[in-house]
């Protein structure tokens, strides 16, 4: 409750207007992302040579909820493997044997960064690889109905450079008619720290993780190459799935749209995926898939956006970055970064709402255009609601630079191009794009824009500010597209438009405040030119005339300080981490196991080696020099849980697993 508590806390900290319905916030509670506590589970090892299985598919059948499936680091397990249903809530862990050389928890995976190991000199070296080499398009992990309580730790997982087309590489859950009823639907996954990743080779690399189950989470991975001609690729993707979801501190790659939840009318009647928190995660583009980039490496991969939600309700995105979107037209999209397009399927999904969504404390950087809400798709089904876009810095929106080159539409560095949803806040954000601040199409109620510091220029279709086509900028606008909003309601209120046209709002300037600096030098932000390099620099300077300026005594724009809190707010996981080495037949003798108190080890002919107890984190918990061949080793103290001894210089000796039962 503690938790939820200081959720919502979070979440409702940007005042925002009464007359306006606050979004749902999504709850996500269940989806525990820490690593579980393994003390008593039963470890198995999986490898080539002297383990307990040497097929993957075997250990994973023979396991019980409560296990450890330990897999050797560097070796490759080729085949799509199968995730049965098992009786029992305990976790079934597959996971890395050399855990000590990857990040801890709450840390994301860099699979070339060095780990200082020379037999695994990098992070990827220190992975078990998991490798379709089905030319058919099997994934390398999919669920059999009901299957639940799989975590993947640690685990490289691609497809073979011989797979040209792969259709996806880990499926939790189906997303086909075999899968119709919430009883069927796979629950309880985490992946955990893992590089999942496609390759260039092909042309068609779907998607990295399909999201067709409940109380699921991806943290820490680096999820990268998913690309396809001619065809939508995901780093993560879900249509038949309710929820909750927990997407967290991911790097995330994929030309067509990095997330995207609906795309297909879900086999479940009735469903919409709720429930979803997507935070701090690095959403990314690379410029070598660009036609006409000078770094283009060739392939000519079809491009969408960064994110998007054809359906989906109680939603929080919140920390991440989002950068690189860039128009490919005909085959692709226009250049946005974010989509909120309701999409009935042609009336197959007719419950797909996009609604309660808060967009909070994102930097969304080099696209071609901002934030597209639909409303309804086409006048049909239900109508979006509830959206919240506060305090994002949306710095080098740029039509010329990113766009589809029609200066005559909508697309061209437009901020917002919004139809026709109910009650949509726009508040503390800073907006520097080329093209007009709002691209209105439909009369809507309910919009608030407030405390925003936003460019103002005239494009180079001469297009300016709040624009709505067919109406001028300014008061037309507002009153036609905007019926509701009026000066004494002030839902129009404390915004900066730099180079604004001031004539062209004075019926928002009396009991409403506005403002039009000529130039951003006339705003006051303590480093404007070294903004792009260092977000710290777009805060206003203390000498500004929009510092502490808004009704509640904040700064107009985004708040930087708030930017820091959301990109390194913690998960609150305890020092309870995975397992690091295999068990089994040992040069070492340590007894007794499980252990209460003080550890007697034996080590016959290891004098002078250092010896080391490391946690489930993999982290070193007690360390010392081998004086003696038989000694004692006092761990009371430590927490309960599952550790592992090892003997520095002795790998043709087996690690031995440690049960620490009680703690003083």
């Amino acid at each position: 409750m503690r938790i939820r508590a200081l959720f919502l806390s979070l979440f409702y900290s940007t005042r925002i207007f009464a007359q306006v319905d606050l979004t749902t916030p999504p709850n996500t509670s269940q989806v525990i992302t820490c690593f579980p506590d393994t003390a008593g589970y039963t470890v198995i090892t999986v490898g080539p040579v002297g383990r307990d299985y040497s097929s993957l598919q075997q250990a994973i059948d023979a396991a019980q909820p409560g296990t450890v499936l330990l897999l050797d680091a560097g070796a490759t397990f080729n085949g799509g493997f199968i995730l049965p249903e098992k009786t029992g809530d305990g976790w079934i862990i597959l996971m890395s044997s050399r855990m000590d050389l990857l990040p801890d928890d709450e840390t994301r995976i860099q699979p070339a960064a060095p780990t200082g190991n020379t037999s695994y000199p990098a992070q990827a070296d220190a992975m078990p690889r998991i490798v379709t080499n089905n030319s058919s398009g099997i994934p390398c992990f999919r669920t059999q109905a009901g299957a639940h309580h799989y975590r993947f730790v640690g685990l490289e997982i691609t497809a073979d450079l011989a797979v040209e087309n792969s259709y996806g590489l880990v499926n939790l859950g189906d997303g086909s008619a075999a899968q119709n009823t919430l009883e069927e639907v796979p629950h309880h996954f985490v992946i955990d720290r893992c590089y999942i990743h496609g390759h260039t080779e092909a042309t068609i690399m779907k998607y990295g993780i399909r999201l067709d189950c409940a109380n699921a989470a991806v943290i820490d991975c680096h999820i990268s190459d998913f690309h396809s001609v001619g065809f939508d690729a995901q780093a993560i993707s879900g249509i038949n799935g309710p929820g909750p979801f927990k997407i967290l501190n991911n790097y995330l790659e994929a030309s067509g749209e990095n997330i995207l939840f609906g795309g297909a009318a879900p086999a479940i009647a009735g469903l919409v995926p709720s429930d979803i928190e997507i935070r701090q995660n690095h959403f990314y583009k690379p410029w070598s898939w660009r036609v006409g980039d000078p770094s283009y490496a060739g392939k000519h991969w079809t491009v969408k956006n960064l994110l998007e939600f054809k359906t989906g309700t109680r939603v929080w995105v919140d920390g991440n970055i989002l950068e690189n979107s860039w128009a490919d037209l005909p085959i692709g999209q226009s250049g946005y970064a974010i989509l909120l397009t309701i999409r009935t399927e042609n009336g197959n999904a007719p419950q797909a709402d996009v609604s309660d969504v808060r967009i909070s404390n994102n930097i969304i950087r080099h696209a071609g255009a901002g934030i597209s809400i639909s409303g309804r798709d086409g006048g049909q089904g239900i109508r979006s609601k509830r959206i919240l876009i506060s305090n994002n810095l949306f710095d080098d929106i740029d039509g010329p630079a990113y766009g589809d080159q029609n200066i005559a539409g909508p697309n061209d560095g437009t901020f917002l191009h919004i139809g026709e949803p109910e009650n949509v806040v726009v508040d503390h954000n800073t907006v520097f794009q080329s093209g007009p601040i709002t691209w209105a199409y439909k009369v809507m109620n309910g919009f608030v824009f407030t405390n925003n510091l936003c460019s103002s220029p005239v494009s180079a279709g001469g297009y300016q500010g709040i624009y709505g086509p067919g109406v001028a900028q300014g008061n037309a606008t507002l009153a036609h597209y905007f019926p509701d909003i009026t000066d004494a309601n002030q839902r129009f209120h404390k915004n900066v438009l730099i180079g604004g046209n001031s004539a062209k709002y004075t019926n928002y300037n009396t009991l409403s405040q506005n403002y039009y600096p000529a130039n951003v030098a006339a705003v006051g932000f303590q480093d404007v030119a070294g903004g792009a390099s260092d977000f710290h620099g777009y805060a206003l300077a203390a000498t500004s005339s929009f510092y502490q300026a808004t009704a509640d005594g904040k700064d107009i724009g985004v708040e930087v300080d708030s930017l820091d809190a959301a990109f390194n707010a913690g998960r609150g996981c305890s020092a309870v981490s995975a397992v690091v080495e295999e068990s089994g037949k040992s040069g070492i003798l340590v007894y007794p196991n499980p252990v209460h108190d003080l550890l007697q080890v034996e080590v016959p002919g290891m004098v002078g080696q250092r010896y080391t107890l490391r946690d489930v984190l993999g982290r070193t918990v007690l360390s010392g020099v081998v004086s003696t061949e038989r000694f004692e080793v006092r761990v009371g103290r430590l927490a309960p849980g599952v550790y592992v001894f090892w003997v520095a210089g002795t790998r043709s000796v087996r690690p031995v697993l440690l049960s620490i039962t009680n703690s003083n």
